[in-house]
């Protein structure tokens, strides 16, 4: 399993960590502890997890403090310049998350026994349907009316939820994201799927002011908690808040800060230790 975050450019030096001997939970744990200091991005292979930084980003002292509680040891590589894009790809495997909807590579064959085939071109932005984050919000997006809905992506990464609420009849999409890569990316992704009413740009969420029936925030805990209240302010007050990018040791401290201004919990669903969230404004 690969779970990237951004690309790494070709033109850097590359910091690799190494993390022997790992589970999928203990590496699901590292990425969530990493997540929010400049990295790069994250592969999984059998019993190693490699976490990646570009060089002018990597603070070995903050590595070390988030890590120390848990005890995790690591290895450090300085790797050269190279094409990750290209060595992602041969390592990037079709999901098929149920009967409804399959995200594979552009150089696959298309699902022939799902309702929606989504085509997610791989360039290392977050969200190829491996991750249980993403995972657990397309899972939400099967058993969501996007009808004629306006909906909201918070952090779009590859564009993939917002194709999917495209491709299940929303009546307009627009999806943020503060990464350069990952807005040209989604926009490439868009058109493979031939999602027309879709709007991907780098605005900050400030800019807009229009009210969305439904609103997808797959990021992580800090970034839900610092924009709650823009959250808010873009939800319709009988609209659906859908929240990931969280772990199961998040949830009480998520909904208490959503509760604070007028939320309430509809529904979770959860994968290992990551959870989603189902919120409705009641005040």
């Amino acid at each position: 399993m690969t779970n990237n975050k951004k690309c790494i450019f070709a033109d850097m030096n590359t910091i690799k960590l190494k993390f022997e001997q790992l589970n999928e939970e203990q590496s699901d744990l590292v990425a969530a502890l990493l997540s929010n200091e400049n990295i790069e991005g994250f592969e999984h292979v059998e019993n190693d997890f490699f976490a990646y930084f570009t060089e002018i980003n990597f603070d070995k002292k903050i590595v070390d403090d988030l890590l120390a509680p848990f005890q995790f040891k690591y290895t450090q590589e300085l790797i050269a310049p190279q094409n990750w894009n290209e060595s992602w790809e041969k390592n990037f495997e079709p999901i098929r998350l149920n009967e409804q909807v399959g995200v594979r590579a552009h150089f696959h064959p298309p699902f022939n026994n799902v309702k929606y085939d989504i085509e997610i071109t791989p360039k290392m932005s977050f969200g190829t349907g491996h991750h249980a984050t993403t995972q657990l919000m397309l899972a939400y997006g099967c058993e969501t009316d996007f009808t004629n809905k306006t909906v909201f992506d918070f952090g779009c990464g590859t564009g993939v939820l917002a194709i999917f609420a495209s491709l299940k009849q929303a009546k307009y999409v627009v999806g943020i994201d503060d990464d350069p890569w990952s807005v040209e990316n989604a926009l490439e992704n868009c058109a493979r799927n031939h999602c027309n009413h879709i709007t991907i740009s780098i605005d900050d969420i400030e800019t807009f002011h229009e009210p969305f029936d439904i609103i997808l925030a797959n990021i992580n805990l800090n970034i839900l908690i610092q924009y709650k209240n823009h959250l808010k302010k873009l939800l319709n007050p009988q609209g659906r808040l859908f929240l990931s990018g969280l772990m199961t040791s998040d949830k009480e401290q998520i909904l208490a800060q959503y509760a604070d201004i007028g939320f309430t919990l509809v529904s979770q669903k959860q994968q290992k230790e990551w959870i989603a969230l189902e919120l409705i404004l009641t005040v």
